[in-house]
């Protein structure tokens, strides 16, 4: 088996003129164009139209600024997510008692959520769901602004508008949706290591790979992946495949006769090998998330996110919450949990949560949240048990 743990990342392409233009300005340049005459035998370009101004853009600061009463509320309740000091994701507060639900891969390190006030708070995880890349967590606070999960009755309908919020008046993005909800199918993920013919073996580790990273070296046999024996190249080859880019696994491996644990986050991409045509398109809008396949259950819109604003509600026109963001995907494709799938995860990791703290002081108000959220409805998707990684609760 041969992988990497490698992602390109193409650059941000930012256009000029920042600022919206004064109103004779815009003027006389709307003036000037509509004077002037194009001889449709030209295909030239001239830097006017391969500079658009942001202004001019479907999601420029005008456009945004439209979406301010629309995201209040909602704004009010978001945080970003920061994980030793770098913020990483947004998410939502879903209950006035520190409840958050965010996206679950990229937290790492020490936790600390920030409110839309720009006070901070220490966050702890309290469960992740694997399947669905959600993580709840608990802030050590009283009366938050919360979301409201029950407003918005069903998914929004292909060509509406949406407004991606965050701490900020303006939402940090605006877009349309362009595909209702689906399942998008998984990829297997890429550990970046060449294997014996037989064994488990590692023959050749990969420069900049995940296993390279994770510390794995040559003659390293593994024993186990996440608990999954893996006797045979095949067996190993099979579990890896299992999980998602950006999934971490632990690998139990046999070095020398002593037995180490190592975690590696996987890849979905192949160190030093040229993108091809789709994949180099797609990053030209900026950085993709990594874990951006394999959903249960995701609409698509076109709303053009960074990887650290996904985790945060997604509302519609009436302000009413309809979705999780979970992944920047293409160059115009991104992917938001539905809202009531997202409720029926959230139960179930309360459930799961609730069975390892049964006699906390936490579990009172573990199981008011449970409440809160209720059954889930009938568009929500299931919520696999072996996805749900309850964690215990400490503080940072």
């Amino acid at each position: 088996m041969v992988g990497a743990a490698w992602l390109a990342l193409g650059p941000v392409v930012s256009a000029v003129a920042d600022e919206p233009p004064s109103r004779s300005r815009r003027q006389r340049e709307e003036s000037r164009q509509s004077s002037e005459e194009v001889d449709p035998a030209d295909d030239t370009f001239g830097m006017e139209r391969l500079f658009v101004p942001r202004w001019r853009l479907t999601d420029g600061p005008q456009v945004r600024a439209a979406f301010r009463d629309v995201v209040k509320d909602a704004s009010a309740a978001t945080v970003s997510i920061e994980c030793d000091g770098k913020r990483l994701a947004l998410g939502g507060i879903i209950s006035p008692d520190g409840w958050v639900v965010t996206k679950a891969t990229p937290l790492c390190g020490k936790l600390t959520a920030v409110l839309a006030d720009g006070h901070k708070l220490p966050a702890t995880t309290v469960a992740e769901s694997g399947e669905h890349d959600l993580a709840l967590l608990k802030l050590d606070a009283a009366k938050l602004p919360a979301l409201d999960l029950t407003a918005a009755g069903a998914s929004p309908p292909v060509g509406s508008w949406l407004a991606s919020v965050g701490r900020s008046k303006d939402p940090v993005a605006v877009g349309v949706v362009s595909v209702p909800p689906r399942v998008i199918p998984a990829q297997a993920g890429i550990l970046g290591v060449q294997l014996d013919e037989e064994k488990p073996l590692i023959v050749q580790v990969f420069p900049d790979s995940a296993a390279e990273e994770a510390g794995v070296e040559p003659e390293d046999l593994i024993m186990s992946v996440n608990g999954q024996k893996t006797s045979s190249r095949e067996k190993l080859r099979e579990v890896i495949g299992s999980f998602n880019p950006g999934d971490e696994v632990e690998l139990l491996v046999d070095r020398a006769g002593e037995q180490v644990t190592l975690h590696a986050t996987l890849s979905g991409d192949f160190p030093g090998l040229p993108m091809g045509r789709s994949e180099f398109q797609n990053n030209l809008g900026g950085k993709l998330s990594v874990r951006r396949f394999g959903f249960p259950l995701a609409f698509q819109h076109d709303t053009v996110l960074r990887p650290a604003d996904c985790g945060g509600p997604v509302v519609d026109v009436e302000g009413r919450v309809v979705g999780f963001n979970i992944a920047r995907a293409g160059r115009t494709e991104s992917y938001a949990l539905p809202v009531d799938a997202v409720q029926g995860v959230l139960t179930e990791l309360m459930k799961e949560h609730l069975l390892v703290k049964q006699n906390s002081p936490e579990a009172e108000a573990a199981e008011k949240l449970e409440q809160e959220l209720g059954e889930p409805a009938a568009n929500a998707a299931p919520a696999a048990k072996s996805a749900a990684r309850p964690k215990a609760v400490s503080t940072p």
